[in-house]
């Protein structure tokens, strides 16, 4: 990072295409689009460089608070369970962010590595159920399943497609107050697809074309849930596009409910 020259603040951005000297104009404008990539660039690299300085820390702090909370350094006084607790759920929600952050920084800089193989989708989402369960019916949810027993066989890497399985089905979960959330996983043709619905916030018309962008996050959301980044369907899409996968979402609109669907090439 430290290779890169500082940008030049006074830049000028203003292209006059009614000029008598065009191709002029046009090399300006070239120079203009570069220098604004190399920002992009230096952004990318202070964005990776800034994350991974806090993981350190973070991971620390978890690991020091999960042992005075078990009692390693000694009982600790009953009333500081829950503000020891809070802490604790503050630091992860804090960790998913940086994480967001840094997979942003590798997917735009073209570093994100992906280590594929065949395996299940059955077992894998057999896999984030049985993690998301718990959390979800403590909600008063009604989950319902419908997973098949055959083997649906793809192609991909593993720990990334949970990743994205479970970034969905924990954001049904927390923009669904009351009703239901449903799983399903079945074979279509050649394709496995994969499908969440709830009965929450729903999307209006108007935020679907911007749902799978950059920090894009619908008011009814916001609402909701206001610790979101609005990065993590982002980075589902991305994610599934360099696994030759795709992801879409359906909404009948504002409190209607929605659902996200994913679909996987099988091996044939």
């Amino acid at each position: 990072m430290n290779n890169l020259k500082p940008f030049n603040k006074n830049i000028d951005l203003q292209i006059n295409l009614n000029t008598s000297n065009p191709r002029e104009e046009l090399l300006r404008a070239q120079k203009i689009i570069e220098e604004l990539k190399r920002i992009n660039e230096l952004k990318s690299e202070f964005v990776s460089l800034a994350t991974h300085q806090i993981r350190g820390p973070l991971g620390a702090i978890r690991g020091y608070l999960s042992l005075i909370i078990e009692g390693d350094y000694g009982v600790i006084p009953e009333e500081l369970y829950e503000p020891l607790d809070i802490i604790l759920k503050s630091v992860d929600t804090l960790g998913k962010t940086v994480n967001d952050f840094l997979d942003v920084s590798r997917i735009d800089q073209g570093e994100m590595r992906y280590y594929k193989k065949d395996f299940n989708l059955v077992d894998l989402t057999n896999e984030v159920v049985s993690e998301m369960r718990k959390g979800i019916i403590a909600t008063g949810l009604d989950l319902k399943i419908n997973i098949p027993t055959e083997t649906l066989l793809v192609h991909g890497d593993k720990a990334k497609l949970k990743h994205v399985l479970l970034n969905l089905l924990d954001n049904a979960n927390k923009y669904t107050k009351t009703g239901f959330i449903k799983i399903n996983l079945h074979k279509k043709n050649n394709k496995a697809i994969f499908s969440i619905e709830d009965s929450g916030v729903g999307i209006k018309p108007k935020t679907m074309p911007l749902l799978f962008q950059k920090f894009s996050r619908c008011n009814e959301a916001s609402q909701t849930n206001i610790l979101g980044t609005g990065l993590g369907l982002y980075i589902a899409k991305k994610m599934l596009e360099a696994q030759n996968g795709r992801i879409w979402a359906e909404s009948d609109g504002e409190n209607k409910g929605s659902q996200f669907y994913v679909e996987l090439d099988l091996v044939k």
